[in-house]
């Protein structure tokens, strides 16, 4: 049987406080323990937060940076493709994938662009990726004047020895740079690009089909981009990139062999209509080549004026200047039919004066400039021939600009670029070269791809 206790001893155990140190200590232990896990779940929490934050802010940086980026592309080519994926910013915070389309789909002239740009953070295959999505509406103001001193669509340029070309050319058909070509500008071509020996190349070099540079001698001073393959046995000062492959030469800047370049902008002629309203004095009507010409050569020493003749689109119609003229004034030559220029031209004014030809036949060649025909550089002198080519013969030098179906170049041949100022152009979306951007609408969207 059991002791009983005494009134004492329980008195005594029910205020020994031996043992409650430890329980209090226990106690004070999961406290301060909870306090910790749920501080440290709350830390946790604020740094995914903020990081998440932070990620989402750089996403909007990266689509902040493909608009710009669309905005840059779209001003030098309204027909830009887009990004063809992910694109790193500099600093590799994010990346950015840029997409447009035009507002009215079943225009072909449409200028105005709707724009989308997403960007990423840090990167588009990463698990924990912020994504933004940024639209933009803009349109596309061209900008352009004639802004190539030789431009040939759709056919090509055929060079021959000695040509001096200072300014830009574009071909969009094959591009030959003949023996000693010196071409002071950029040169752009849809298709082929071939130089002969001892050429010369001031700019980039840029191809959609191969670039053959010929002999140890040719030198190209910028960049080089090729669709297709690459041969030569010259100098590229800078860098040269390819579809294909690269062979031969010197290249002082990087390689790049089957790694494809953006193609070179598909360019069409500007368009001209002809308006008397555009003209002061008011220009002259003649019904046909020859009554045009019995004008011209009853003055000879003082010629002007702005001249639309007719009669009809062949051969028969052909307007011959084959004597030494002087221009007293601005002259505008309209004509259906084809013109051959073929003697010395002179200004007789005190400072620049504008000659102006265009052809709007469809029979080749459009305009012939043979002989030793030259004329100084006050006279600034605009050849266009867009259904026909323009053909060069023996020794020309003069400023302006050519755009025609297609270009011959004669030996000894010298051009220098200087824009003409003439009524009746416009230029598109498949014409310019250079675009204002005028901005829109703009929105953010929700996106979580």
């Amino acid at each position: 049987m059991g002791r009983l206790l005494s009134r004492g001893a329980v008195r005594r155990r029910m205020t020994d406080e031996s043992g409650t140190g430890v329980v209090t200590a226990l106690m004070i232990t999961i406290i301060v323990f909870t306090l910790g896990a749920t501080w440290t779940s709350v830390a946790v929490h604020q740094v995914q937060s903020s990081s998440h934050e932070r990620r989402r802010e750089q996403a909007l940086n990266a689509a902040e940076a493909g608009i710009n980026y669309a905005f840059s592309q779209l001003s030098g080519d309204a027909g830009w493709a887009g990004t063809s994926g992910p694109v790193p910013l500099g600093d590799a915070t994010g990346e950015f994938e840029v997409s447009w389309t035009p507002v009215d789909p079943s225009d072909p002239d449409d200028l105005d662009r709707y724009i989308v740009a997403k960007g990423y953070a840090p990167a588009k295959a990463s698990d924990q990726r912020a994504a933004r999505q940024l639209e933009q509406q803009v349109t596309l103001v061209p900008t352009d004047g004639f802004s190539f001193a030789l431009f040939a669509s759709p056919g090509g340029v055929a060079g021959q020895n000695n040509s001096t070309i200072t300014g830009d050319v574009y071909s969009a058909g094959n591009l030959d740079l003949s023996n000693s070509a010196k071409y002071f500008g950029d040169v752009v071509a849809l298709g082929n690009i071939t130089s002969s020996n001892n050429s010369t190349v001031g700019g980039d070099v840029q191809a959609g089909g191969n670039v053959t540079l010929d002999n140890s001698a040719t030198t190209v001073q910028g960049n080089l981009l090729a669709g297709g393959n690459v041969t030569m046995t010259g100098t590229v000062l800078g860098d040269v990139q390819a579809g294909g492959s690269i062979s031969g030469g010197t290249v002082e800047g990087t390689v790049a062999p089957n790694s494809p370049p953006s193609p070179p902008p598909t360019l069409s002629q500007p368009t001209f209509t002809w308006d008397p309203a555009n003209y002061s004095p008011t220009p002259s009507s003649w019904s046909s080549a020859s009554a045009f010409t019995s004008y011209w050569n009853s003055n000879l020493s003082g010629f002007s004026g702005h001249h639309r003749i007719t009669g009809g689109s062949g051969g028969g119609n052909t307007i011959t200047l084959d004597k030494k003229w002087t221009m007293t004034g601005d002259v505008t030559i309209v004509t259906d039919g084809p013109i051959v220029l073929s003697r010395d031209i002179a200004n007789g004014t005190s400072g620049n004066v504008n000659l102006t030809v265009i052809s709007l036949t469809s029979t080749d060649p459009a305009v012939s400039l043979t002989n030793n025909l030259s004329m100084p550089s006050s006279i600034r002198i605009l050849i266009y021939a867009p259904n026909a080519r323009v053909d060069f013969s023996q020794l020309k030098d003069f400023h302006g600009v050519v755009y025609a179906d297609g270009i011959n170049l004669s030996q000894q041949f010298t051009l220098s670029y200087a824009a003409p100022d003439v009524p009746g152009f416009s230029w598109d979306a498949s014409s310019a070269v250079h675009f204002d951007i005028e901005v829109r609408t703009f929105r953010e969207v929700p996106f979580s791809e």
